[in-house]
């Protein structure tokens, strides 16, 4: 059975975003007995909701994409869109996977676009956007998934630091940024920087765990590394993470081999440096939780282990003073692989804010 990835805690609307949400929710759409909240497509002649191979579970997969970049984008209005500020949304992200395109081309960044129709959904030609390009480059063809994570400061009434305005606007960036945060009507993640022309290629192209987070709410980040049976661990979260409540904030890794000990670490920071075959996407000074049994199907070895800890009982134990209401908290599990040649897994990352 799938494990519920980063589903929120809060029953959603599938409306566009008009309300305040609570501190640490957050939604994702795994495209799960066929959904597709947000109407997500890289558009292209062949495009199907598998039921496997996804991060983990289902995925949407859009094979014959003949472009310069694919491009994943919404249709139609949803969670995804709305008023930003509003809604207080922190966060976009994404898991990608590229599987087959005609020649190398992912050293080149993953952008998000976030589009106002200016009122004429109907006419594309006088849209116009901000953009972020992002820091880690689009999936090569290397049997991975690829988790990206975009920060949105929706509270800014400045263009922030990061963000971009169309080129072909004429209008003042604070003025775009501030329309757009009121009423994005598009999202788009693009594969590239999109004020630049790629040549066009024939690509297929997978995606899943389409991510939004209000005040602060969990999302993943970074790479995980396979393990010596070829699976990926997926790190997820469920519930809201808070300073006060003892229970209720389950931080899960699933694909992970069974019977085997590991431990959820982190620290307030992200990064995507290589460590023990992998990467490491937690910056130092690093604290270490508890180690716990993976458990899983008897032996031999499969992929049936899952880690799991509730986060608000670990932060209840007072034995981390620095995990307060409003701390920023970046982690990953580490885990037993006697069969790698660093003896050694690990998951990609989650991200969040501890609620009061």
């Amino acid at each position: 059975m799938r494990p519920q990835l980063l589903a929120s805690a809060f029953v959603l609307a599938l409306a566009p975003l008009v309300a305040a949400q609570q501190c640490g929710s957050f939604s994702v759409e795994t495209f799960t007995g066929g959904s597709n909240v947000g109407g997500w497509t890289f558009g292209g002649p062949s495009q199907s909701i598998q039921t496997s191979g996804g991060f983990t579970g289902a995925q949407l997969v859009t094979t014959g994409l003949d472009t310069f970049a694919p491009q994943l984008r919404t249709t139609g209005a949803s969670i995804y869109t709305g008023n930003y500020r509003t809604a207080g949304v922190t966060s976009l992200g994404v898991d990608l996977r590229t599987y087959q395109v005609d020649f190398p081309s992912c050293p080149r960044p993953l952008s998000v676009m976030l589009t106002n129709d200016n009122g004429t959904p109907a006419n594309p030609n006088d849209d116009f956007y901000v953009y972020s390009v992002g820091v880690e480059s689009i999936p090569c063809v290397d049997g991975l998934w690829h988790s990206y994570h975009f920060d949105v400061p929706s509270q800014s009434t400045t263009l922030p630091s990061g963000w971009a305005v169309d080129p072909n606007t004429a209008l003042p960036p604070n003025t775009a940024w501030n329309t757009i945060l009121q009423d994005a009507d598009r999202v788009t993640f693009f594969y590239g920087d999109p004020t630049f022309f790629f040549i066009f290629q024939m690509w297929t192209v997978g995606a899943d765990n389409l991510r939004i987070s209000w005040n602060g709410g969990a999302s993943t980040y970074c790479i995980s590394k396979k393990n010596s049976l070829g699976c990926q661990p997926a790190i997820s979260a469920s519930g809201q993470p808070s300073a006060s409540q003892p229970s209720g904030f389950v931080i899960s890794t699933a694909q992970v081999l069974n019977n085997k000990t590991g431990i959820f670490f982190y620290g307030h920071g992200a990064q995507n440096t290589p460590f023990q075959g992998g990467a490491l996407c937690v910056t130092l000074p690093i604290q270490r939780t508890p180690l716990a049994s993976s458990g899983g199907n008897p032996p031999p070895s499969d992929c049936s282990g899952t880690l799991g800890l509730d986060f608000n009982s670990w932060i209840a134990t007072g034995q981390d003073p620095s995990l307060v209401a409003g701390a920023s908290v970046f982690g990953q599990t580490w885990s037993r692989d006697p069969a790698s040649p660093s003896t050694t897994s690990l998951s990609n990352a989650v991200r969040f804010v501890i609620c009061p």
